[in-house]
C-alpha cells in the first residue's frame, strides 16, 4: 500500500548534505521530509566495528584544518574530534627498495623541494584566475580543461619526484583514478581547498582530525534530531514536477513539495526516471562525472607495533595492492589500526578475486612496509565502495577532460522545483565532508528563497 505525504521541501539522500540541509530547513519552519534509500543514515560515512568494539571509519573520515563548519557542527552535536596518529616517518616504497624517512623527499631526489615549491606557486597563481562557483568561466578554463594535470606536470617540472609529490597532493584520493583529471579541475581543487599548503605555508597548520566513535555519528545525532521526519529503506525512483510543485516517489512513499534537493552523486541521478525529463546538458553530466572507486580495508593488531621503528604508519609506494597507508587507532591507542586504500586501478584488478586472494595482497604489501609482524592482524576488514549500490563509489566525483567546461554550468542551476546539493557541488571543500555541509547549506538558502517567492 503506498502511503502518501506531503510537505514544503522534500530531501533525497540521508547523507551529510542532505540531512544538514534538513536541519537548517526545520529550524527556520519549513516542513521538511527526508527519503534515504538505505536502512541507515550517513551516505558516505560509514562506521563499523571490529569484533572487539573498536570503531574504524568504512567512509570519510578526516576533518583538515580550516575545516570550521563539520567542526562547528559536531561540536553542537556533541561529537569530539581528536588528532590523527601521524608523528614518527613515513614509509617509501620506490622500485622495489623499502626507505625510511621522516623527509618528504629522498636524498636521491635531489631539488626535488625547490622544485615543488616552485610549480606550487605557479600553479597557486593559476588557481586564483579560476572562479570557485564556476570554473568555466575561467580566462584560460577551454586551454587547461583540454589536459590533464600529469601533462602539464611534464611539461613545466623536470624533476619526477616534484610531479609525482604535485600530483598526488593536489588529486588526493583522485590520484590513481583511470581517467585523470584535467587540469582545470585540478586547478579548481587547490582554489577550493588546501592541497598545495605543505608547500606555500611556514606556518604549523596543525593536525588532521578524526570523530572519536566513527564520523556517522554526525549523520546519526541529526536524524534523531529531525525524528519522523527522515525515513529510511525510501529509495526513490521517480521525481515529476510541475510548475509549483515536485512528487517523488521512493519504496512505498510519495512525498508532493513545493521544492526537492537531490543529494546523490550526480553519476546517480541518471538513474531515476524524471517527469518530465532532465535537461540533456545536465543528464550528460551526471554521465561523466565518475566516482571514485576504491575498496578501504583495516586491519587491528594488539598494539601499535610500527611506532617501535618510528614510524607513522603513513607510506608512499610506487605498487602493491596497496599504497597509502595510515595509522587508524582510536584515540587510546590501543589497539593498533592499520587502514589502506586499494586505489581505482588496483580495485578494477582485485575485485574479481576473491576475498581471500585480497586480503592476501593487501597483507603482503603491508609485510613490505612495516615487517611480517603486519602479516598477523587480528582481524581484516574490507568495504568495497565500487560495489555500494547506493553511492557506487566514495571520497566524490571527479572531473576529466571537457567535463567542467562543457557541462559545468548545469551542475547546480536549479530545474524547476529541483534543487541540487552534496559534496560534488561544493565550492568549497569540494569532495570532503565539509563539501557536503556547505553544498547542503547553499541548497537550503535557494530553497528558502524559492518558497518566499511562491
Amino acid at each position: 500500500m503506498t502511503t502518501q505525504r506531503s510537505c514544503d521541501v522534500v530531501v533525497v539522500g540521508g547523507g551529510l548534505s542532505g540531512l544538514y540541509a534538513a536541519r537548517l530547513l526545520a529550524a527556520a519552519g519549513a516542513n521538511v521530509l527526508v527519503l534515504e534509500a538505505q536502512n541507515r543514515v550517513g551516505g558516505r560515512t560509514l562506521t563499523g566495528h571490529f569484533c572487539d568494539g573498536t570503531f574504524v571509519d568504512d567512509g570519510g573520515q578526516w576533518v583538515s584544518p580550516g575545516q570550521d563548519c563539520i567542526a562547528a557542527l559536531a561540536e553542537e552535536l556533541g561529537v569530539r574530534l581528536f588528532p590523527s596518529w601521524s608523528e614518527g616517518a613515513t614509509v617509501h616504497w620506490r622500485t622495489g627498495r623499502r626507505i625510511v624517512s621522516k623527509d618528504l623527499f629522498l636524498p636521491e631526489d635531489g631539488d626535488a623541494l625547490s622544485a615543488t615549491r616552485q610549480a606550487a606557486a605557479t600553479l597557486a597563481t593559476m588557481a586564483a584566475s579560476v572562479p570557485p562557483e564556476a570554473p568555466w568561466t575561467a580566462p584560460q578554463a577551454a586551454e587547461w580543461d583540454a589536459i590533464t594535470l600529469h601533462n602539464w606536470l611534464r611539461t613545466h617540472v623536470e624533476s619526477m619526484a616534484a610531479r609525482r609529490t604535485l600530483a598526488t597532493a593536489i588529486e588526493g584520493v583522485f590520484a590513481r583514478n583511470s581517467a585523470p583529471t584535467s587540469l582545470l579541475a585540478a586547478l579548481f581543487w587547490i582554489r577550493c581547498g588546501d592541497p598545495l599548503s605543505p608547500f606555500l605555508v611556514t606556518s604549523d597548520l596543525g593536525p588532521e582530525r578524526r570523530f572519536d566513535g566513527g564520523a556517522e555519528q554526525l549523520s546519526q545525532r541529526m536524524a534523531e534530531a529531525l525524528g519522523q521526519r527522515v525515513i529510511c529503506g525510501a529509495a526513490v525512483t521517480q521525481i515529476s514536477q510541475s510548475r509549483d510543485a515536485a512528487r517523488v516517489s521512493g519504496g512505498d512513499i510519495v512525498v508532493s513539495a513545493q521544492r526537492a534537493i537531490l543529494t546523490i552523486p550526480p553519476a546517480l541521478t541518471a538513474r531515476l526516471h524524471y517527469e518530465p525529463p532532465l535537461p540533456a546538458l545536465r543528464d550528460h553530466l551526471a554521465q561523466r562525472a565518475s566516482m571514485r572507486w576504491v575498496i578501504k580495508v583495516h586491519c587491528r593488531y594488539r598494539r601499535r607495533f610500527w611506532v617501535d621503528e618510528g614510524l607513522s604508519g603513513q607510506t608512499i609506494s610506487d605498487e602493491g595492492a596497496v599504497r597509502v597507508c595510515a595509522d587508524n587507532s582510536p584515540p587510546s591507542g590501543a589497539p593498533g589500526v592499520l587502514v589502506g586504500f586499494i586505489e581505482e586501478v588496483e580495485a578494477m584488478r582485485l575485485v574479481s578475486r576473491s576475498a581471500a586472494d585480497r586480503r592476501a595482497a593487501v597483507l603482503a604489501a603491508l609485510v613490505r612496509y612495516f615487517g611480517p609482524e603486519a602479516g598477523e592482524p587480528l582481524e581484516y576488514r574490507e568495504k568495497n565502495w565500487g560495489d555500494d549500490p547506493f553511492c557506487r563509489g566514495v571520497d566524490g566525483g571527479y572531473w576529466p577532460q571537457g567535463v567542467w567546461t562543457g557541462y559545468g554550468q548545469a551542475l547546480r542551476a536549479p530545474i524547476g522545483t529541483l534543487h541540487w546539493a552534496g559534496t560534488e557541488t561544493a565550492s568549497i571543500w569540494n569532495g570532503k565532508m565539509e563539501g557536503a555541509l556547505l553544498s547542503g547549506s547553499r541548497a537550503m538558502e535557494e530553497v528558502l528563497q524559492a518558497l518566499t517567492q511562491i
